[in-house]
């Protein structure tokens, strides 16, 4: 786990500096000193006071997050907890819109062709959204995004319906193997969901022949719910609801981590099925994460994610990961870019891109 970064930037409002000619067209400050930047008054907050040093000016209206998946699932669920209080921090709105469909890409385009002004964010997982962009090659570069932060992790684990009373990840193993189960659910088809089933059939011993694909997190969890499909994988924060209401069981958490939503479940390795450090620990662990489109100025980004940071720390947000299970925690926009430039790199080491690309 990498180590959570509390370092507190911009503490002082208003007293940022400005080091690049983009944040100065940004704020409005044109650099010779007499602009007062959006909304200034020439001795406020964003006014240059004639010693060189700018104020940043920002935000002064709402900023739109895009959830590039559907409402009710693990992402969506982080963002908009950790979105509503970091937004107290910024004194202005960030309101949640879903755009969902292509494994993330279509919300994730989206925001990656906005002005770079800080007022447009997408939140998607490292490494899922990379690799549905690495089979359907989409139009833009994902790893020209610029980082903001990371707000927490959690894993993917396999859940079925519970009328099945399914005893452990063995005795789902058997049942594959002998007829009764054939399906499993997931997100769409290319999808790292997609990538974590091949892994279990082809590494694992989980014979699956049908994958059945949703647009959503919350699509599975309601599709195992109502026994579309009766076994599925997704995060473990987006199957607590079906198993609160005991219509969903979790079988095993598939990275050697562990969850902290459901900390009595084994993983397939304390299962016996597989062993810590493989090809599925990598995968299988989301680290959810914002992004801003490329260009955006480091401070703009410095100080959305100290209001996550910020954010993270109330009463609130530290209920929520303790009622819930989940590990909520932040690091700043270095850390960030540091997962997704690995996860970018590692990937098409461990995956067979164009066989998924083929079957997707």
């Amino acid at each position: 786990m990498r180590k959570v970064n509390r370092r507190r930037f911009l503490k002082q409002s208003g007293v940022a500096t400005v080091g690049m000619a983009a944040l100065a067209g940004c704020t409005g400050d044109d650099g010779n000193g007499d602009d007062a930047g959006a909304g200034g008054n020439g001795n406020g907050n964003g006014a240059d006071d004639g010693n060189g040093d700018a104020g940043v000016d920002y935000p002064t209206q709402s900023i739109t997050m895009t959830i590039p998946f559907g409402e009710g699932g693990g992402t969506d669920t982080f963002a908009r907890t950790v979105g509503r209080a970091a937004a107290d921090f910024l004194d202005e709105p960030i309101e949640m819109q879903n755009e969902s469909g292509a494994g993330g890409l279509i919300g994730t385009q989206q925001v990656f062709r906005q002005e770079p002004d800080g007022y447009n964010m997408v939140a998607f997982n490292p490494p899922s959204t990379p690799m549905s962009w690495f089979i359907q090659q989409p139009d833009f570069e994902i790893g020209d995004l610029e980082a903001v932060c990371t707000i927490g992790r959690f894993p993917y684990i396999i859940t079925a319906n519970s009328d099945y009373e399914v005893e452990g990840f063995g005795d789902l193993v058997d049942r594959f193997e002998d007829g009764e189960f054939s399906q499993i659910a997931g997100q769409g088809s290319g999808t790292l969901v997609d990538v974590v089933a091949r892994v279990l059939r082809d590494e694992v011993g989980l014979a699956w022949n049908d994958y059945i694909a949703y647009e959503g997190g919350g699509e599975v969890t309601q599709a195992i719910m109502g026994d579309e499909v009766s076994v599925g994988i997704g995060t473990d924060s987006g199957a607590l609801s079906g198993v609160e209401e005991e219509r969903m069981d979790p079988i095993a958490i598939i990275p050697s981590g562990g969850s902290a939503v459901f900390p009595d479940t084994e993983t397939i390795a304390e299962q016996g099925f597989a062993d810590e450090g493989d090809n599925i620990d990598l995968l299988a662990m989301l680290q959810p994460s914002w992004y801003m489109p490329p260009g955006t100025p480091m401070e703009v980004r410095e100080i959305v994610s100290e209001a996550a940071r910020e954010g993270i720390d109330t009463d609130e947000v530290q209920q929520f990961g303790e009622d819930s299970g989940n590990v909520v925690e932040h690091s700043g926009p270095e850390e960030a870019q540091e997962i997704l430039d690995e996860v970018l790199e590692t990937i098409p080491e461990v995956v067979d891109i164009d066989e998924l690309r083929e079957d997707a």
